[in-house]
């Protein structure tokens, strides 16, 4: 994976906004995912009120969400998240503890609940979601709208 933003790079489908509250996570984070193609890190983010700016500004693809450095605060900005009208893909990160709660975090409106020290799943994860968008499955939120053209700019 190139860290380049996604403007500068055509071979990048994906962008991923890592919010963790640690820099070395998302440094590890980061080392990990740069082993993938088609994606790009462009942004790390430690405090859980800064993810909904951030995400309302560059809008990325997908989000990694570590919800045990978030708190109750993570769970509400995933909520406020999927609420968005060019949601991104949430993956959350959970130790163990969270783990058990798997059911209300998808409700929430998780993607995909992974542990955090599960490296494989994750690059799995996104892997897929990278697979999907090459093949038309799923839409990043940089493509335009495909809105129909009035009749009347139609090529007849």
């Amino acid at each position: 994976m190139n860290t380049t933003h996604v403007d500068d790079d055509p071979q990048v489908l994906l962008r991923v906004l890592i919010a963790d509250g640690g820099s070395s996570v998302n440094d590890g984070l980061t080392a990990l995912l740069s082993e993938l193609d088609g994606l790009s890190v462009f942004g790390c983010v430690q405090h859980p009120d800064k993810i909904l700016a951030l995400v309302r500004t560059v809008r990325p693809d997908v989000v990694i969400l570590d919800l045990q450095k978030a708190g109750a605060v993570g769970l509400r900005t995933l909520k406020q998240l999927k609420r968005h009208r060019l949601a991104p893909r949430v993956i959350v990160l959970a130790d163990l503890a969270v783990a058990g709660l798997q059911g209300a975090v998808l409700e929430a409106g998780a993607d995909c609940v992974l542990a955090k020290t599960d490296c494989n799943g994750l690059k799995q994860e996104l892997a897929r979601l990278v697979s999907m968008t090459q093949s038309g499955k799923y839409r990043s939120t940089q493509e335009p709208e495909r809105r129909p053209r009035p009749a009347q700019e139609r090529d007849e």
